[in-house]
């Protein structure tokens, strides 16, 4: 019995090796995507902080310095937003060659099912041809 051959072997190969690329580089996207999410609620979490620590507080050096730093936290906040969006933008075209890298191989993936479909149906049909000719000599 032959063995089973899928002509374009070699092409879903190199689509599975391009997913699983586009696949690494969305999960780069993606960490990036948390890292300044986690700084950004680093800077929530100060503000949280020194809001409370310093609550009922009547000086008026302390409650200007306390100001000067939370406009400070406003400022990296703005940029750690922007940051945000061109992070989010970036994931979001990663996600789209990775769902259209899996599009191309699952599409290989069926033709390569249809043919090993076909492939056994051949051999069992040769099989059964075979044993006719066997028990009819």
């Amino acid at each position: 019995m032959k063995k089973f051959q899928f002509k374009m072997q070699k092409i879903l190969d190199l689509r599975k090796f391009e997913q699983d690329q586009a696949e690494a580089e969305l999960g780069k996207a993606n960490a990036e995507v948390a890292r300044i999410q986690r700084e950004l609620d680093s800077i929530a979490q100060k503000k949280v902080s020194t809001a409370k620590s310093n609550e009922g507080q009547t000086d008026f050096f302390v409650l200007s310095q306390m100001d000067k730093f939370f406009k400070g936290l406003d400022i990296q906040k703005e940029d750690f937003l922007k940051q945000m969006v061109q992070a989010q933008m970036v994931a979001d075209e990663k996600r789209a060659v990775v769902l259209e890298c899996m599009k191309k191989t699952k599409s290989l993936e069926k033709l390569r099912e249809k043919h090993l479909a076909a492939w056994k149906k051949e051999m069992q049909k040769q099989e059964e041809n075979l044993m006719d000719d066997l028990v009819k000599h």
